[in-house]
């Protein structure tokens, strides 16, 4: 079994042993990651009822691995995945267009997806929408 951080929260999750090439993991991160610089990861946000806006939203986050080294040297190294994981949530919450909607009690989130074995093909296509301390987030539209 693994630990893996969801919302800042620990959730078990047995480790997938024989996964396709190319597919992406709901909250799982397997080892061998794509990039020794980077974590890649996706992040799908829903509004809450009651909120002027309802659209939901997907980011692509690009957090690298020497800057959640630096937030994390004082943990344990497998809770280096939720330090990311912090990092990615702001990055992705700065992409949304106004102050008001950057609140992230305002939303839902999905487990987010850890790509382990390519780069999300947005990050190629386009500049990113927002960068924070390194940290870059592409909206997916």
């Amino acid at each position: 079994m693994t630990e893996v951080g969801t919302n800042m929260k620990h959730l078990c999750v047995p480790r997938e042993e024989n996964i396709e090439p190319m597919r992406p993991i709901l909250g799982v991160i397997p080892p061998g990651n794509v990039s020794d610089q980077f974590f890649y990861l996706q992040l799908k946000f829903t509004p809450k009822i009651g909120h002027p806006f309802t659209d939901e939203r997907e980011v692509v986050v690009e957090v690298p691995k020497d800057l959640v080294q630096r937030k994390s040297e004082s943990i344990k190294e497998c809770l280096r995945e939720v330090v990311a994981l912090g990092l990615a949530r702001s990055a992705a919450l700065g992409t949304f267009p106004t102050e008001a909607e950057r609140a992230v009690d305002l939303y839902d989130e999905d487990p987010p997806i850890w790509y382990y074995d390519r780069r999300p093909p947005v990050i190629n296509e386009r500049s990113c929408d927002h960068e924070e301390n390194g940290t870059r987030a592409w909206r997916i539209v």
